[in-house]
């Protein structure tokens, strides 16, 4: 194992003993943070002076590692650093200016910038969730904002004691972060369930300087303080640990750091020495060497121990950062032999789903059948296909599932569920198909709608939406009325042909078409009841006084209907004078309150003009430029008086 150590040099150091493996000195002499990136030896510097610098851990010609600097980043105002847990170039820098943004080290893009406070307090620390979702920045002000990387957005502000300092994720758990305070405190805050499961007021009597946790065992939580004291915590037991059991050394500690394994430990202090323990034994340390020779240890960190693909990726990829000094230019990517293993089995892949699909529209291709979305459909790039050209094949070929047109590379659970199909449906699919041609044109209407219900899905099958069938139901509850209303009609005034004209009203009712119904596509109808459903003209009737009733019963209900639809004219334009009224309000008093903010905002400017004035009165007050040229005017002024005195006294 190997640890990472910066203050005014960047030093590699090994585990063991403690010995310096390799030293990376800054130029300017200043001390310097620095973050690992997603789980690679890789990992970014910030200098507050100098801006950002991207180095690397690479094994030299003797096959000793290195620290070699990758990339330089100029960056105004960069205070803090933290590197993406997931995304493998993504870095997000805190400024003095109180602004956070997101950055592609690799590509040097802007990828956002989140607004800074009113206060514009200077960005202390940053630090990534262990999914990227989430972005902790606490503040110089002690308040701790929590910023969205999906939304873009500042989600929440926390607000523990005012006085926090320091923030970091939890490795494994998500939604767990653990707050550093400079009054000593140490907090565990729940971001899902908004509640604080670990808080230890009292865990140091002197600023706590920094904390840390590893993914192996999530419950441990280790910190260091200003009080020389080194803490170890099981944050499921909310209580502080016993005097006897705290770590304790002669100089201030700053900075502190977990191994993967949980196992051991490194801690840093004011002198520049580090201390490595044993968790299992920690009566002493197990080595101590002061690696930055009397300068205070800003940052400590384990070396990441990553997998053989994650080594390949993040030495190729150092390799595609690294730019010349003078021109600037990436250096080219040459292509590695599992690269053109890949696009082989892609290839051959590919040509055998060609062979498999053209075999299958040859054999299962008819001349009587319908062209269906199954023959046409694109071919898709995913292993999934590669099974379903092996399964039964049936009706299921006009399935949406398999008619998509859109490509999908995820598992299909449908292919496995499906169960073969018997020829006799198989047989009895193709006559449906290609008897079409066979049928009269009477007949063919049922069929074109039994085709339609066998290959469309079930939201397909209505001809009418909702709407349609109520307004039907009401024009046959109308119909039925105005026929009830001229059967009574006509049973007062006269009773010569009732029976004639019961049949006549209850055969116009029955008059309907087909799509006047409710219940859609009758797929069972015949030639002979298609007939029966044709409108037929209406015969007119042997002028009778039983008619002529009816008649005058119509024009009433006329009357009625013009009287009822007068009404609703009326009452519609009251709502649309109703409404006008409305929106004439509204929009006065949306232009009130526009103009009561823009005065808002015009007032907040003017005060904030005033105290620019002020500070800058208090500043020319107390400038030394300033306060001689008030010396200076104070005695030109005395001297004019006595010029004009004594010109007074030559005149008189």
């Amino acid at each position: 194992m190997y640890l990472i150590s910066t203050s005014k040099k960047t030093v590699l150091s090994d585990f063991a003993d403690l010995e310096t493996k390799s030293a990376y000195v800054h130029a300017n002499g200043e001390q310097t943070d620095f973050q690992f990136n997603a789980q690679r030896r890789v990992f970014v510097e910030v200098d507050k002076k100098a801006g950002l610098a991207v180095m690397r851990i690479k094994e030299n010609q003797q096959n000793a590692p290195e620290i070699q600097r990758v990339r330089k980043l100029t960056i105004d105002n960069a205070y803090s650093v933290c590197c993406a847990k997931m995304a493998p170039n993504q870095i997000a820098i805190g400024q003095s200016s109180g602004f956070v943004k997101l950055f592609d080290f690799r590509t040097a893009q802007l990828i956002h910038r989140y607004p800074a406070n009113s206060s514009r307090s200077t960005v202390l620390c940053l630090d990534y969730n262990s999914t990227d979702e989430y972005i902790a920045v606490v503040l110089e002000d002690g308040k701790i904002n929590i910023c969205g990387t999906k939304t873009k957005q500042k989600i929440e502000t926390l607000s523990f004691d005012d006085h926090s300092t320091l923030a970091r994720f939890h490795p494994s758990k998500r939604f767990h972060m653990a707050v550093a305070s400079y009054k000593g405190a140490v907090t565990v805050y729940d971001l899902q369930s908004k509640k604080t499961i670990f808080n230890i007021v009292d865990a140091h009597d002197a600023p706590c300087r920094d904390v840390s946790m590893c993914s192996n065992q999530p419950s441990l939580l280790v910190s260091v303080g200003y009080d020389c004291k080194i803490n170890i915590f099981d944050i499921r037991r909310n209580k502080a640990q016993s005097s006897s059991g705290r770590l304790t050394y002669s100089h201030p500690l700053s900075t502190v750091a977990l191994s993967e394994c949980g196992t051991y430990f490194c801690a840093g202090n004011l002198k520049g020495e580090l201390l490595t323990y044993d968790m299992r034994s920690t009566k002493a340390p197990l080595a101590v060497r002061s690696v930055h020779e009397g300068s205070a240890v800003t940052r400590v960190a384990f070396v990441p121990m990553p997998t053989e693909e994650q080594q390949s990726s993040s030495f190729s990829s150092s390799t595609n950062v690294t730019m010349d000094a003078e021109g600037g230019r990436a250096a080219p990517v040459d292509q590695t032999p599992s690269d053109e293993l890949r696009k082989s089995i892609a290839a051959s892949l590919l040509s055998t789903q060609q062979q498999l699909a053209s075999i299958n529209s040859l054999s299962v291709a008819s001349p009587n059948i319908m062209a269906t979305p199954a023959a046409v459909r694109q071919q898709r790039d995913s292993f999934c296909d590669f099974l379903d050209a092996h399964k039964p094949r049936g009706l299921d070929r006009m399935s949406t599932r398999l008619t998509t047109t859109s490509r999908r590379d995820s598992f299909d659970w449908d292919a496995l569920h499906a169960k073969p199909v018997s020829d006799d449906q198989r047989q009895s699919v193709c006559q449906t198909g290609s008897g079409l041609s066979s049928l009269d044109s009477a007949n063919s209407s049922a069929v074109d709608s039994l085709q339609q219900t066998l290959s469309g899905p079930l939201r397909d099958r209505s001809n009418a939406s909702v709407d349609a069938k109520l307004k039907q139901i009401a024009e046959t509850d109308e119909q039925t009325e105005l026929h009830e209303r001229s059967v009574n009609c006509s049973a007062d005034s006269d009773k010569e042909n009732p029976q004639m004209e019961d049949i006549e009203q209850k055969r116009r009712l029955r008059m309907l078409p087909a799509s006047r119904n409710s219940t859609p596509h009758h797929v069972a109808a015949t030639v002979s009841q298609a007939a029966t459903l044709q409108l037929q003209p209406q015969q007119l009737l042997p002028k009778t006084s039983s008619n002529v009733s009816s008649v005058a019963a119509q024009n009433d209900c006329c009357l009625e209907v013009r009287k009822e639809l007068s009404e609703l004219r009326g009452f519609i334009e009251e709502r649309f004078v109703h409404m006008e009224r409305e929106f004439k309000w509204t929009v006065e008093k949306n232009k009130f309150q526009i103009f009561q903010q823009v005065a808002n905002y015009w007032n907040e400017q003017l005060d904030n003009t005033e105290q620019t004035r002020d500070a800058l009165g208090l500043l020319l007050r107390t400038d030394p430029f300033m306060q001689e040229f008030s010396r200076l005017q104070h005695e030109n002024e005395i001297l004019k008086a006595q010029i004009q005195k004594r010109e007074n006294d030559k005149k008189s």
